[in-house]
């Protein structure tokens, strides 16, 4: 992309419409994710802001994306959205903390298994944390592979930054998963000059190319036999089964993945003394399966959390 093009990209844009204001009721075993304090949002493109307990997120189809801003109430959380009408944004909120989620079901299984039991009570309503589509999941699963969570989010958001991935409301600028457009006008050397390797280079390019042509359905990923779904992105171009692992997790919101391959996953079993580290992957799966069946990612999702409460160095 020319310098000219960069530098008008770069200028953040309001959302049209709103703001739209409404409510939505969480289930009773639902946590307001803070800042730091739960490291599998944050890590995330949210904003949290310093004039309240309220977080701001990008939602809804990659070129059209909305803001949604979410507060913790007595009882229900305020919605607030520029961009959308109020019954999209309830359900943009519902599924950006998985709340259709029956994580009690999980939680019996903790009871029962050794390495997670009183994680049900130490982590109450930690839920699964989503991405708005499976290309986001994708591009954030890519940046991350073989990175330190720190060292991801320097490159993402160097990334963001080279498109004018923002969004502004409020005052508040709101980041926002690049469109494939934007990166397929950014290139390979633009990539690469944000911190990229070249074999993420073209893997984003690749996925970008992939999403113009509506190869990720969300809604089709979430519903496929895990395997079947899996495959499906195994096969793209620069995800393997961890990246493809993590987009079905993140961004159709499945439950049943259990991220046997993950390098802090693989930590925590070995700490806990579940699977010691040097054993193959499978064992690792294996565990999963048995203990947590059709609950594998919240078997993850709270692995990851124990494993950064306890101490552990995030990775």
């Amino acid at each position: 992309m020319g310098t000219d093009a960069a530098r008008r990209t770069k200028v953040p844009v309001s959302p049209r419409g709103g703001p739209t204001r409404t409510w939505v009721t969480p289930p009773k075993l639902s946590s307001f994710p803070q800042e730091r304090a739960q490291l599998e949002y944050s890590s995330r493109s949210l904003v949290f802001p310093t004039d309240g307990p309220r977080l701001f997120r990008a939602w809804g189809p990659t070129e059209r994306p909305f803001v949604l801003a979410v507060a913790p109430g007595a009882g229900r959380w305020s919605v607030t959205a520029w961009g959308a009408s109020a019954p999209a944004a309830r359900a943009a909120a519902r599924e950006l903390f998985s709340f259709d989620h029956p994580i009690e079901a999980f939680y019996r299984l903790t009871q029962r298994e050794p390495v997670l039991r009183g994680t049900a009570r130490r982590f109450r309503g930690l839920r699964l944390p989503r991405d708005a589509t499976v290309y986001e999941a994708l591009v954030h699963a890519v940046i991350g592979q073989q990175l330190s969570v720190a060292a991801a989010r320097t490159i993402q958001r160097r990334l963001f930054e080279a498109v004018g991935a923002v969004l502004e409301v409020d005052g508040v600028e709101v980041p926002r998963v690049p469109t494939p457009t934007e990166l397929d006008e950014l290139g390979f050397d633009g990539l690469r000059r944000v911190g990229l390797s070249r074999a993420k280079s073209g893997a984003l390019l690749g996925l970008a190319r992939r999403e113009a042509e509506g190869a990720f359905p969300s809604q089709q990923l979430a519903r496929a036999p895990v395997e079947q779904a899996i495959e499906q992105l195994d096969r793209e171009p620069g995800v393997g089964r961890w990246t493809a692992e993590n987009a079905l997790l993140r961004g159709a919101g499945r439950c049943d993945v259990f991220l046997a391959g993950d390098l802090g996953l693989r930590g925590a079993l070995a700490a806990y003394g579940a699977v010691p580290r040097g054993r193959p992957e499978k064992v690792a799966r294996r565990w999963g399966m048995t203990y947590y069946p059709e609950w594998g990612s919240y078997a993850t999702l709270y692995l990851w959390r124990r494993w950064v409460v306890d101490g552990a160095p995030a990775t």
